[in-house]
């Protein structure tokens, strides 16, 4: 899967020059945690975070507390270009989005701009992941045999199952080259987790699979 097939919309987009106060109204308004930072000619500068909104924006309450507490003796921050974050990881429309999943499982990130020629054309977030694995079992289906038909018309018509996003494809006397296309197709398609190619009929019959694994190592 292509993180072309699982980004969103990069929405809200919000200007380096933008005050605090109305980058968190964006954020508030369109339901977004984190929100990339462009400059005048559109180009990706940063990215900002609700928490990074919150900084410096609160003072003590004598209510909380017995104890004299002083107030922040600085100004608090002005603009998104103050309190955004300078160094991003990005990605690119034709990134391989499990590589993606892990690398952001990795470093905890939340959202990871997509860039082309340097703009934002999208956002991969969580949320757009967990969508994608929570896809029904017969639009999977569907989607594999779709793909089998468009991608490995001469590998013949395979019996397909799936369980929970995990593909099973199976043929009587396909041979190995054959296997291995059905496999690296089915691989592409959205929601698809695992995948293994067998050689008897679907119901079990005949041998065991030949390939099984992550659906985005089928290279």
């Amino acid at each position: 899967m292509l993180v072309r097939e699982v980004m969103s919309r990069a929405e809200p987009v919000l200007a380096e020059g933008m005050t605090v106060r109305e980058a968190a109204v964006a954020l508030l308004e369109h339901g977004a945690q984190t929100a990339p930072v462009v400059d005048a000619q559109g180009s990706l500068v940063g990215i900002v975070s609700e928490v990074d909104l919150l900084h410096g924006r609160f003072v003590p309450d004598p209510r909380a507390s017995a104890l004299p507490r002083p107030g922040p003796s600085a100004p608090a921050p002005a603009t998104v270009g103050v309190v955004m974050t300078r160094t991003v990881v990005t990605t690119t429309e034709y990134g391989d989005a499990a590589e993606l999943a892990e690398r952001m499982f990795h470093t905890r990130l939340r959202c990871v701009p997509v860039l082309r020629e340097g703009r934002v054309i999208g956002l991969v977030t969580r949320t757009d992941l967990l969508r994608m694995h929570t896809r029904d079992d017969d639009e999977v289906r569907r989607g594999v045999r779709a793909a089998l038909a468009e991608g490995a018309p001469a590998a013949g018509d395979w019996a397909v199952d799936v369980f929970e996003g995990s593909v099973r494809l199976s043929r009587a006397g396909a041979g190995d080259h054959e296997r291995r296309l059905a496999l690296t197709v089915a691989a592409t398609v959205p929601g698809v987790i695992r995948v293994a190619v067998g050689n008897g009929a679907a119901d079990g019959s005949g041998e065991g699979p030949a390939d099984a694994g992550p659906a985005s190592g089928a290279r």
